[in-house]
């Protein structure tokens, strides 16, 4: 059992390195998503331009439109650390599960 034990956490495990190598943003990926980002700015600062006299609507609408520029500017930022974050939570509970094995192993067989 204790082969299996080791062999199920050390799978987790290695999953978790891979997810981890995978999926953060790379400072590369990070400029391109500020690029992006950057740009739907400008277009969108270049439509309220033209457009603010065209409806009482559209200054009303900034109130929606800036808090989301907003969040979607940390979003890019704060991606990693939740990540991280959640890995290291998947981690513990990997290494909770490895214990809990350990210890099951550890116990004689109630009879």
């Amino acid at each position: 059992m204790e082969e299996k034990s080791n062999n199920m956490t050390g799978e987790m495990r290695e999953e978790l390195a891979n997810i981890e190598n995978e999926v953060l943003l790379s400072p590369s990926k990070r400029r391109g998503k500020l690029i992006r980002w950057a740009i739907r700015q400008m277009f969108t600062a270049i439509l309220y331009y033209f457009f603010w006299n065209a409806h009482p609507w559209v200054p009303k609408s900034l109130w929606v439109v800036v808090p989301l520029a907003l969040m979607s500017f940390f979003s890019i930022f704060s991606f990693n650390w939740f990540m991280k974050r959640k890995l290291r939570k998947a981690a513990g509970s990997v290494d909770r599960l490895d214990e809990a094995l350990k210890q099951l192993k550890e116990e004689p067989p109630a009879e």
